[in-house]
């Protein structure tokens, strides 16, 4: 019986340090800021925002895991009896869930006459995954460098760059019309906002890229 128990113990030893040799990754010491935008943070106008919040609370649609990015509004005019003129309103979105951001998710709503009309792109279901990183700045950092070297062969533009890191999801199946998947996500660009490429997204998991952005081609 100790012998089994001595096995075992062993066993759950050498399977604790795999894991965590499989874990390991190397780390920049350089800096890197991670940034929270909560769901709240809308980057439309004020007085949008409250046009917004009327929208979609009039057509019953909830706006609580909402973001708001953009805001248009326009009409348009038939050229055909009766030459009706509709009121268009467009109201785009970034979708949240946990409080988290999920990066490759928005959505738009379109409204006719203050009536919804159309939706662009799939409402998420959520995810019970948690909202705690295994990975840490550091590594983050050495990963993206890393990836600029290989992509753009400009790594080392980054020596004395400050980075920007911001944690959420990414659906791995968006566009492809497949069941949703979401993932614990890192979103990295080259630069402090409101720089935006090169941009590389990794799953927190194992530091995985997922694809690499630099402003004209995409890599993975």
């Amino acid at each position: 019986m100790k012998r089994y128990l001595y096995f075992l113990l062993f066993s759950c030893l050498l399977v604790a340090s795999c894991t965590k040799d499989t874990l390991y990754l190397a780390e920049d010491p350089g800096c890197i800021q991670r940034v929270i935008i909560p769901v709240t943070a809308h980057s439309i106008a004020a007085a949008d925002i409250i046009t917004a919040d009327n929208l979609l609370a009039q057509n019953n649609i909830p706006n609580n895991n909402f973001q708001y990015y953009r805001y248009q509004k326009d009409s348009t005019q038939t050229f055909f009896p009766p030459f009706a003129k509709f009121e268009n309103k467009v109201v785009r979105v970034n979708q949240y869930t946990n409080g988290e951001r999920i990066f490759n998710k928005p959505m738009l709503f379109h409204f006719k006459n203050g009536v919804f009309d159309f939706q662009g792109g799939d409402l998420t279901k959520g995810t019970s995954l948690n909202t705690t990183p295994l990975l840490n700045l550091g590594q983050l950092r050495k990963l993206f460098i890393d990836d600029a070297q290989k992509f753009d062969n400009n790594g080392g533009q980054y020596k004395n760059t400050c980075l920007t890191a911001q944690f959420g999801y990414y659906d791995l199946n968006a566009g492809d019309h497949g069941p949703e998947v979401l993932v614990k996500a890192w979103k990295i660009t080259g630069g402090p906002s409101p720089i935006e490429y090169p941009e590389a997204y990794y799953k927190d998991d194992d530091g995985t890229l997922i694809y690499y952005f630099n402003g004209i081609q995409y890599a993975h």
